[in-house]
């Protein structure tokens, strides 16, 4: 059973914004790839940008894939790391009741 998916708070290249996964967001994250997020995950940046897009695409509309691929490139510069980027996209995933629930459960 899906939790309550509220938008959780996220900091990217020092500012805040609202991360949610729903259908709709990973639909439009595939649709946008032409290709199961499955197959996407060989394509690092490609699969992070996306991912970092679909949810905050849901709370911030107005960004688009190019300024989040700029996000994390300002992450990065300002000292954080790819790998930053794919555990917030993770856990916002797991709490939205994608891929694995908090308690390590599939």
């Amino acid at each position: 059973m899906m939790k309550a998916n509220e938008p959780r708070t996220v900091c990217v290249a020092g500012r805040e914004y609202r991360l949610r996964y729903t259908v709709n967001s990973l639909c439009a994250l595939e649709d946008r790839a032409g290709m199961s997020i499955d197959r996407l995950m060989d394509r690092q940046f490609s699969a992070t940008r996306l991912l970092l897009w679909a949810g905050l695409a849901e709370e911030q509309p107005e960004l688009t894939v190019r300024d989040v691929g700029a996000l994390i490139g300002s992450h990065i510069l300002s000292g954080g790391s790819l790998e930053d980027i794919v555990e917030v996209c993770a856990a916002g995933l797991r709490e939205a009741g994608f891929f694995g629930g908090d308690d390590g459960e599939e």
